[in-house]
């Protein structure tokens, strides 16, 4: 399979959703544009079905996302309940979006596995872990 799985774009361009494997085991969801009301259940329909898969490492990559409401946050809690769940490790990389950083850090991202780094895709720190 390519390394670029699935692309996904909601309507209006709002939400897409990219996937790639860069290493075994490991597997990138990539989130660009607005997390909201109307976008989440897409966003948890792609984690959900990566967390059903095969993958030891899930890396949700907010990096490039411009809007993440409160309800990217209860998404991002239901994987990390089903990552538990099927034994995935989750990790969420915000990068340099003040969106994603702001409400990760207000919600002081208890029981999520945040990266640290602000710079790269956040895969280089976990493909090496």
């Amino acid at each position: 399979m390519p390394a670029e799985l699935q692309a996904l774009g909601a309507p209006g361009g709002r939400l897409r959703l990219r996937v790639s494997r860069p290493a075994k085991g490991t597997a990138v969801v990539k989130v660009n544009g607005e997390i909201d009301l109307d976008t989440a259940p897409r966003l948890w329909e792609m984690l959900s079905e990566r967390l059903h898969g095969r993958g030891a490492k899930l890396i949700v990559n907010l990096s490039e996302v411009e809007f993440f409401g409160a309800t990217g946050i209860r998404v991002l809690q239901r994987a990390q309940l089903l990552a538990d769940e099927t034994g995935t490790l989750l990790f969420v990389f915000p990068g340099e979006s003040r969106s994603a950083r702001r409400m990760l850090d207000l919600y002081d991202g208890e029981g999520l596995r945040a990266l640290a780094s602000t710079r790269g895709t956040g895969t280089e720190w976990v493909a090496g872990s």
